[in-house]
């Protein structure tokens, strides 16, 4: 399994193979929800089109496939003297200081890109988290060795330009309507943020939460992505009646997972890849077509937090290490 540069809540390292015998063979995956690019670095289509409303996120993978050797160089500066809550703290306030309109200049991109990277590696669990206002305000991990990840790096930066990906930062009611006029023989494979399982299984939500009319209306976009293009459509979730109820007009595949990679215990819980099929190609142009990235498809919120049906992807061989 190629594991990702960074950790992520909800990645889909541990689901890997029920994951691989449901998506259907295509040209193109389209990514609505990219998160750690695990799903991208473990898959094999030709074409790659990854979406996040994260714009922290997206700018990290765009400057690290453009720019692969400056940016880490530059964490890697930053893992030299920072694993020390004084550095912690003033590099997280000059991330938070950062507007986003500033990440057209190139040297600015990728200053942002390695501060998130080495507040990814630094902070507690790897969360990002923002406050209402926006602000990343996840504490210091407190790790012996934060681990600079130049080889899986590398691996992405090789596959996204191997492959042409084009990363675009938005919510999935903008991106997808956008890249489906282009895409040709594309998948889209959706992986939101899950329904609890329970009240008290729920993540933590700051900004917008990803509310279950959210969902209903990623739905309706994918119903509608179906009817006019005829694509096909996979989804991931928690096993729920919710779950259920709001995606019926898919076919689900159930199936069990550990909750963490790193938990104590051996408890199991209740997961849905499902999957909606349709025509190949209707009334679309060719995939990955363009070569520039679309840069104002503004997003809804951004969100994170806890997704603990699906853990954490740390993207570590063990917990050791941050």
């Amino acid at each position: 399994m190629t594991k990702s540069p960074i950790k992520w809540a909800g990645g889909k390292t541990r689901v890997m193979p029920q994951l691989l015998m449901q998506l259907p063979k295509a040209d193109c995956l389209i990514e609505p929800f990219v998160g750690s690019g695990t799903v991208f670095m473990n898959t094999e289509y030709r074409r790659y089109i990854l979406c996040d409303s994260n714009r922290a996120l997206i700018n990290f993978f765009r400057v690290l496939t453009s720019n692969t050797e400056r940016l880490i160089d530059t964490a890697c500066g930053m893992f030299l003297d920072g694993n020390n809550e004084e550095q912690y703290y003033k590099r997280r306030a000059l991330f938070n200081s950062m507007q986003w309109s500033d990440t057209g200049k190139a040297d600015t991109a990728l200053l942002y890109a390695a501060l998130f990277l080495y507040l990814n590696r630094h902070c507690f669990n790897g969360i990002y988290r923002v406050n209402q206002m926006g602000d990343h305000n996840v504490p210091f991990g407190k790790y012996g060795a934060p681990y600079l990840p130049a080889d899986e790096m590398r691996r992405f930066a090789e596959k996204a330009n191997d492959t042409k990906a084009v990363f675009i930062d938005g919510d999935f009611r903008h991106t997808i309507p956008y890249v489906m006029q282009l895409a040709y023989d594309a998948v889209i494979y959706c992986d939101p943020p899950y329904i609890p399982a329970s009240k008290t299984a729920n993540f933590t939500a700051y900004g917008k939460p990803f509310t279950l009319d959210d969902h209903r209306d990623l739905v309706a976009t994918l119903l509608d992505a179906h009817r006019q293009h005829g694509t096909r459509a996979v989804i991931s979730n928690s096993d729920t009646p919710e779950t259920r109820e709001i995606y019926s007009a898919f076919n689900l595949h159930a199936f069990s997972v550990r909750r963490s990679v790193s938990a104590k215990s051996r408890d199991m819980a209740g997961e849905v890849i499902g999957v909606l099929r349709g025509d190949v190609g209707r009334n679309s142009g060719a995939c990955g077509a363009w070569t520039s990235t679309i840069e104002n498809l503004r997003p809804a919120a951004i969100w994170i937090g806890f997704d603990l049906a699906a853990g954490f992807d740390n993207g570590e061989p063990s917990d050791e290490h941050a």
